[in-house]
């Protein structure tokens, strides 16, 4: 999960380098929402796993956490805009 999270970050860290050196970025960004909103999601579920049953009762954080993560996959861009933008990127780099 750790290593997931990473490798998030990372992708996130890239497309601010990029907007701040003034290059071409939104492909990036793009990548780094669609991507984190995945491993936010697969790492908060994979946490409740590893709680077992109590990992769904609100006595531990990670209940929220799970139920955040899943809108996230639709707040600011839902992951199927994030992918058309990328394949729209993609697509215009090979014509």
């Amino acid at each position: 999960m750790a290593t997931q999270v990473e490798a998030a970050r990372l992708m996130v860290y890239n497309a601010a380098r990029l907007r701040n050196s003034g290059k071409p970025f939104v492909t990036q960004a793009a990548m780094a929402k669609y991507f984190c909103s995945t491993i936010a999601e697969d790492v908060a579920s994979k946490a409740i796993e590893v709680l077992g049953g109590v990992g769904f009762t609100k006595d531990y954080p990670v209940e929220k956490l799970y139920r955040d993560v899943k809108i996230g996959r639709i707040y600011e861009g839902t992951s199927n805009m994030q992918r058309a933008t990328i394949a729209k990127a993609l697509l215009d780099e090979n014509h």
